[in-house]
């Protein structure tokens, strides 16, 4: 684990060399739409309170305060608490916005004024979720948790735009992590491939905690042990990695939205890296419902072969396989043989 003092300073994220300020960024230009988190957390009977009122339930300054006391609590090294203010400040920050941007739409064509000051302030609450959201992956990433930063990285590379400096930012740790393995820069910026040049990247590694390479060494425990005759480990493994594997390949289709129309590169290979995480994960669904046959419980085994003939289609090998397997459950009763003609244009 890389030690937190050595990374973690008052007011500053370092990583190779690469400072990230706490400070707040200065307010992005105002934007037609105000981006926000897919995820939306909730809280239990919103109300939008005084923005001077710290303890108050919602608004721009709770959220102030609540990523105030994270950064006391970084400062005595007390990193869980700093996580749960950060966690709690982009709860608030996050419905504060939305609350905004819909009040805000409520005024569009009766009184443009307020309409634009209150998509201001939603936009102010979203930059600031985002920078709470930023701390807390780095805070993850200096204690070794990677597979917990990649989520809250691409969320904010989506939410920013990797032309922002906190979407840029964002995208550089996740290609430090090894998590995307092709840099972006804008125009004029130095290379960020250089920062990390000679530098093990931890999600490229054998011991990889969460992606493609991950979910590969539970693949490979599940085939041991299915070797075994211990189907219920390797059920285990292969339901592991089909989670992870299929949030990989949502994250890699995050940015590759993400990324098109900006860097045709990016995109080509996020869009690659999310069929290779899908087309593996589907893998992982056979050999999964394979292990519920040796346990003599098809009904488990047939959701896992439909899910991926729905994935592949039945004209590919992966497809093919998964209807082979209901046919010999038992589950459909017409064999399906694929034509050369057919085979050829689903592959195209």
């Amino acid at each position: 684990m890389v030690s937190l003092s050595h990374i973690v300073q008052p007011g500053m994220f370092s990583f190779l060399g690469a400072a990230a300020s706490f400070a707040l960024l200065a307010p992005v230009a105002p934007a037609a739409s105000i981006a926000t988190s897919d995820a939306t957390e909730t809280l239990s009977s919103p109300t939008l309170l005084a923005q001077g009122d710290i303890d108050a339930g919602l608004g721009i300054a709770p959220g102030e305060g609540l990523m105030a006391e994270a950064e006391a609590a970084i400062e005595s090294q007390d990193y869980d608490l700093a996580v749960l203010k950060l966690q709690e400040a982009r709860e608030i920050l996050n419905q504060t916005s939305n609350s905004y941007q819909n009040i805000a739409a409520a005024f569009t064509g009766v009184d443009a004024d307020i309409s634009s000051s209150l998509r201001i302030s939603a936009r102010d609450a979203a930059q600031m979720r985002d920078q709470a959201t930023y701390r807390q992956a780095l805070i993850y990433r200096a204690q070794g948790q990677a597979e917990l930063a990649v989520p809250l990285l691409v969320e904010i590379v989506q939410s920013q735009g990797p032309n922002r400096d906190l979407g840029l930012d964002g995208y550089q740790q996740l290609f430090e992590l090894g998590f995307v393995s092709r840099p972006y820069r804008r125009t004029g910026s130095e290379d960020p491939s250089n920062a990390v040049a000679n530098v093990a990247r931890p999600l490229n590694q054998g011991d990889s905690p969460t992606g493609i390479r991950a979910a590969e060494l539970l693949i490979n425990e599940a085939d041991a042990a299915y070797a075994a005759a211990d189907y219920a480990t390797a059920v285990a493994r292969l339901q592991a990695a089909r989670e992870t594997l299929n949030q990989s390949s949502g994250y890699y289709q995050s940015l590759l939205t993400t990324f098109s129309g900006i860097d045709r590169r990016v995109s080509n290979e996020m869009r690659q890296q999310a069929l290779e995480a899908a087309e593996l994960r589907d893998q992982a669904s056979l050999k999964q419902a394979r292990a519920y046959q040796a346990q003599q419980q098809p009904t488990l085994a047939i959701p896992l072969l439909v899910e991926v003939l729905s994935s592949q289609n039945p004209t590919r090998a992966l497809g093919q396989q998964a209807y082979d397997q209901l046919l010999e459950i038992g589950f459909v009763a017409q064999p399906y043989i694929v034509n050369e003609e057919t085979a050829t244009s689903s592959e195209q």
